[in-house]
């Protein structure tokens, strides 16, 4: 071993210059990798029919809803309810009219036997007369006719009750029409920003393929260049990958959505719809018991039931008067004769008492039935009135927790933004690692999607409150 300045010496004789060693370039590794494939979006082919066509211009959620109104098949229903409703208030009204009865006929009475006998006795000379027996056989014929009328008089108002009795409930069921039409207002609004939710979502995954097929590109062009790694491609393409499930799984739950919103708008399932950029209009809601006074006076619910609970009332007074007596009054005028029908007419002139003062407890078993429907009704005005201030309350709730979301959500969505861009550009200048690169990617996706869906619960909020105060 040279002792340290004969070392020293010879470094000074060479000019301080170490002797240098030729170097070459090693090749990059290229992972073995599976490219990731991008399918396209599967779309529904349209209804034949042109009704369908009609809904490609882009639609607000009230367009929808008034779509809704007049094709929805459920409410059919509805409308049938009131025309028999209708029918049975016209039945009741019936009984405090005349009622007009006639009858005619021809009648033939034929005799099929009839028996007589005659008898002689013999003499004492021992003649004998004979005895004969015959039948005859006759009969006769004639006309009738007859006209009479039959009014009502007095029948302690049970009659009248029970019309009363049907007209509330005829107009309670007009009243649950109201229902159902809210109802079905509230469930397209729902359904479709629901569809708007959803297809805004497939717009963050799309951008999300587009900044991850950006980022395998960066990671790809650094391994070629030397200078990166080949773990960073690989990440990169399964980064890739999930991001294209995830596009496919948003495509799916978007078309789910849309074809919800055509059945709930009562069109072809397959009728492709463009919802049009709108918000729904933002109620009053400083007060939430103001709201709370105006839903228990303007809900549809509640209303229905008390009509209902009204018809009950008279239900009662219906069946106390069950075996109560009644006083009518008929007129008739028939005819008659064996060939000419109006040989012989007459006119009579009535006035009838009925009166079932026996009706083996039948009134009193009438009057405990007609009582618990009162009680029912009684309790199911209670439990609806209950059931709206909860909504209200609910609603109101629903909707200032999703506004802070969506207030929250935004500043996140534009922190998340710049993390990516700051990210991005370290990694270029090597500053940090890809990881750091593909963990701002994600939160920003999922900064993405928290105010989407905060922005969505806001919509749906506002329409569930407007439903809740008696809106439409």
């Amino acid at each position: 071993m040279l002792p340290l300045s004969i070392f020293v010496a010879v470094s000074s004789a060479l000019g301080g210059q170490q002797p240098t060693v030729p170097q070459t370039q090693t090749p990059p590794i290229q992972p073995n990798i599976a490219p990731v494939p991008l399918p396209p979006a599967v779309v529904l082919p349209g209804p034949p029919s042109a009704g369908g066509a009609a809904l490609q211009r882009p639609l607000t959620a009230d367009e929808a809803a008034r779509i809704a109104l007049r094709l929805q098949p459920s409410l059919g229903i509805a409308r049938a309810d009131i025309l028999a409703a209708q029918g049975r208030t016209q039945v009741a009204r019936s009984g405090l009219n005349p009622q007009f009865t006639a009858n005619a006929g021809y009648t033939r009475v034929e005799n099929i036997r009839s028996s007589g006998s005659s008898g002689g006795g013999g003499g004492s000379n021992g003649g004998s007369n004979g005895g004969s027996s015959g039948g005859t056989s006759g009969g006769s014929s004639g006309f009738t006719s007859n006209v009479s009328v039959n009014q009502l008089l007095f029948d302690f108002n049970r009659t009248r009750n029970a019309v009363r009795q049907a007209e509330a409930l005829e107009r309670a069921t007009t009243i649950r029409l109201t229902v159902t039409q809210n109802d079905l207002v509230f469930n397209v609004k729902n359904a479709f920003y629901t569809f708007v939710q959803n297809s805004r979502l497939v717009t963050v995954q799309e951008a999300n393929v587009a900044a991850r097929q950006a980022q395998l590109a960066l990671a790809q062009a650094r391994l070629d260049a030397g200078i990166g790694a080949p773990a960073d491609v690989v990440t990169a393409t399964t980064n890739l990958g999930a991001a294209a499930q995830s596009l496919t799984q948003a495509r799916q739950t978007a078309l789910t959505s849309q074809i919800a919103l055509d059945l709930a708008m009562g069109v072809d399932a397959r009728t492709p719809i463009t919802p049009a950029i709108a918000e729904e209009p933002a109620p009053n809601a400083s007060d939430v018991n103001a709201l709370i006074d105006t839903a228990l006076q303007s809900r549809p619910e509640i209303r229905q039931i008390q009509e209902t609970l009204r018809a009950a009332n008279y239900g009662v007074s219906v069946a106390r008067a069950d075996n109560s007596p009644s006083v009518g009054v008929s007129l008739g005028i028939g005819a008659r004769g064996p060939s000419d029908p109006l040989a012989t007419t007459n006119a009579t002139l009535g006035i009838n008492l009925t009166w079932n003062f026996g009706d083996g407890g039948r009134t009193s078993g009438l009057i405990k039935q007609a009582r618990a429907d009162v009680l029912t009704a009684q309790s199911n005005l209670l439990v609806t009135s209950q059931t709206v201030v909860r909504d209200v309350a609910q609603a109101y709730t629903d909707l200032r927790t999703a506004e802070q979301r969506a207030i929250i959500a935004a500043s996140q969505v534009a922190n998340a933004t710049e993390a990516v861009r700051l990210a991005e550009g370290r990694f270029r200048a090597g500053l940090t690692t890809f990881i750091d690169v593909t963990t701002a990617q994600a939160a920003l996706v999922d900064a993405q999607t928290t105010s989407i869906n905060a922005e969505a619960a806001v919509q749906q909020a506002r329409a569930a409150l407007r439903r809740a105060v008696g809106g439409g």
